[in-house]
């Protein structure tokens, strides 16, 4: 498609550095075409470190530098009231990409919104680039996208460096890096799948539908919206640990610390995994939102890896459960 094109400045023949200064985005799609065989290629990872180098992204991007960065790429932001969608994307006969988003969302849900449709902007382009006639489906372009906003909101290093010097505290990451818990935990554990020496790890978001607001939820209000395991941890059977859209089982150590609002932790809950008996390490932690409880996390790791689970635990001054605990 552009035989001419200058990998380096992004100029093609007849035109100046200046003409080319507003096309980045051409430059960068160009460049991974380069370095990769086709559009489909290069994982979300890779495609996020790349353009965070291409782009000179912080390691801790605000809103603005996002929101900046885009439009020096090219695309036009432009907020609305969107029924039933966090935001879309469109381009009008060739012209400059331009990305609709939900203007009532909190700044962190607005951030990982953008970078989402960025990525399928970016993957169109690829796919326009090098005639690919064959596009990806939409739930698995759907799902890189999210893995390529969480890439670049959650840097790698800084964040498993913060990972570990916090023990896992799911809680402090959502403050740190302002994300959801959601995408805390699945990225944690996205992570941890690239370490193969690494600990194992399971973690599961219980919260009640509708608005925590809105009047009193009790236990039974409470379902699992996000769980996710490494490879290790999804052996376990089914039923032994929650799946999503389950509830709270009564005298779990979900269940405890629900109701007494302290986070409890329990070294001595035994189920069966696929070698025989296998003991698991659990941290249960309520999360408040305006003084109501408004999610549950739950931390579950292999005693090997306990010892993490139980630092968190001692910081919080989290109440010790001695006898073995149902989840």
């Amino acid at each position: 498609m552009r035989a001419n094109f200058d990998r380096e400045t992004g100029v093609q023949p007849g035109e100046s550095p200046d003409e080319t200064a507003m096309r980045p985005l051409d430059h960068f799609c160009q460049l991974q075409l380069d370095r990769y065989e086709g559009p489909h290629s290069a994982s979300p990872e890779a495609m996020a470190q790349d353009w965070i180098v291409h782009s000179g992204l912080s390691l801790l991007p605000s809103l603005s530098e996002i929101r900046r960065q885009m439009e020096r790429y090219g695309l036009s932001l432009q907020r609305a009231t969107i029924p039933d969608l966090r935001a879309h994307h469109y381009c009008y006969r060739g012209g400059d990409p331009t990305i609709i988003y939900e203007e009532g969302d909190w700044r962190g849900a607005v951030e990982f919104t953008l970078l989402h449709e960025f990525y399928e902007i970016i993957l169109e382009q690829l796919e326009r680039l090098s005639a690919c006639c064959q596009p990806g489906s939409q739930s698995r372009i759907c799902w890189h996208a999210n893995r390529f906003a969480a890439a670049v909101l959650m840097q790698k290093d800084i964040f498993l460096q913060a990972l570990f010097d916090s023990h896992f505290d799911v809680v402090w990451l959502h403050r740190h890096f302002y994300r959801s818990y959601s995408a805390i935990v699945i990225r944690a554990v996205e992570l941890l799948n690239q370490s193969p020496a690494g600990p194992e790890l399971a973690c599961f978001i219980y919260q009640p539908d509708g608005n925590p607001r809105d009047g009193e939820k009790t236990v039974q209000d409470f379902r699992v919206a996000c769980a996710a395991s490494t490879p290790a941890m999804r052996r376990y059977p089914r039923g032994l640990l929650p799946g999503r859209k389950d509830s709270i089982a009564a005298g779990s150590i979900v269940d405890l610390a629900l109701r007494t609002g302290q986070p409890a932790f329990s070294n001595s809950a035994t189920g069966l995994g696929l070698e025989g008996n296998q003991n698991l390490t659990l941290l249960a932690r309520p999360i408040n939102w305006f003084r109501r409880p408004a999610k549950v996390s739950l931390q579950a790791m292999q005693m090997k890896d306990g010892h993490i689970l139980e630092a968190q635990a001692r910081r919080l001054d989290a109440l010790m459960v001695n006898e073995p605990a149902p989840l």
